[in-house]
């Protein structure tokens, strides 16, 4: 199963590395590919993947969000303080 989702807060190529590795360690996960320009991922899983944990993976590897989901008030990835 093929989901794109379209993603805030990053900023660089660190926030790139970040959300890679946070979305490659969801159960079920294939293949993630993440880009800067246009800020997106393309996963592929097993299955498809809910809002809810890909928006907890990304929390977790810093200030980045679904567009469209407000996640606080820090701007930037964690790589970018």
């Amino acid at each position: 199963m093929k989901q794109q989702i379209e993603i805030k807060g990053m900023s660089c190529g660190g926030c790139v590395q970040n959300v890679e590795k946070a979305l490659r360690q969801i159960d079920g996960v294939n293949t993630v590919n993440v880009s800067l320009t246009p800020p997106q991922a393309v996963i592929e899983a097993n299955h498809t993947i809910n809002t809810e944990q890909l928006q907890h993976a990304l929390t977790n590897a810093g200030a980045y969000s679904i567009a469209g989901k407000e996640v606080g008030k820090k701007t930037g990835g964690s790589c970018c303080g």
